[in-house]
């Protein structure tokens, strides 16, 4: 196994510098794609990296694609470069990379799946957030048929790449914040296994989110409703391995 950390950036070298130094101790190549940060913050980037992680890639989009844009383009660069999986990790300080070692250790053990982290809140999600989740894991498991999905919105994951770099190339997976739940639904409509690891994740005090209230919230109604529809046209094949999967079950 070849194993890379990928990392989606926008405008947040402040946190991703106060984590640099633990991504680099896990000592794992880093590839960086920075989604056409402001001009002062992508310099400030380069001479971070320079300084720090000598060896590691930066790309960066000429305009700006959003979070999933950037994750798509790590995971590309990451494939066509030879790695056989890529771990996200997101720039803005909300995942423990302590917790690295624990993703690849069961990556080695089940190398075919995709391992999601699954959060362990502390006090500093808000109210909205909490909730907010729980509504797009239902919506999730209803556009699957299947419960596979234990959390949609963590970044926190380690992609096969053969597995998953297909699942986008040929569908019109979004870009922005809707990436993150629709490549698992993707994926457990392509019978690739998920696996899930408990992670604790926290919003730092004074964080800037790059969440856009209505334009991200529309992309991710857009994104439910297109889903959707996939389920209902792959209905038949759903429900037939849905039944072969229970029958499975009972058998063993």
């Amino acid at each position: 196994m070849r194993i890379c950390v990928i990392i989606p950036h926008y405008d947040h070298v402040e946190q991703f510098t106060s984590m640099l130094d633990k991504l680099v101790s896990a000592d794992l190549p880093l590839i960086i794609v920075d989604d056409a940060s402001p001009k002062s913050a992508f310099r400030q980037l380069e001479e971070v990296l320079g300084r720090e992680a000598p060896g590691a890639l930066l790309l960066r989009h000429s305009k700006n694609q959003g979070k999933g844009g950037a994750v798509m383009t790590g995971l590309r660069a990451a494939y066509d470069a030879g790695y056989s999986h890529a771990l996200q990790v997101d720039a803005d300080g909300q995942h423990d990379t302590a917790d690295i070692p624990r993703f690849v250790s069961l990556a080695t053990r089940h190398p075919e799946a995709l391992i999601c982290g699954k959060p362990v809140f502390d006090a500093s999600i808000s109210r909205l957030r909490y909730y907010a989740r729980y509504i797009t894991l239902f919506l999730s498991w209803l556009e699957s048929l299947d419960t596979a999905i234990e959390d949609a919105m963590c970044g926190f994951r380690l992609y096969p790449l053969s597995r998953v770099v297909p699942v986008f190339e040929r569908s019109r997976t979004g870009k922005r914040m809707a990436f993150d739940p629709e490549i698992l639904v993707r994926c457990v409509w392509d019978g690739i296994e998920l696996r899930y690891l408990p992670v604790e994740v926290k919003y730092p005090q004074g964080g800037r989110s790059h969440f856009h209230y209505i334009g991200d919230n529309l992309e991710i109604s857009w994104m439910h409703t297109r889903l959707i529809i996939g389920m209902l046209i792959r209905l038949p094949r759903l429900l037939t391995r849905s039944a072969l999967d229970r029958s499975r079950r009972t058998t063993e």
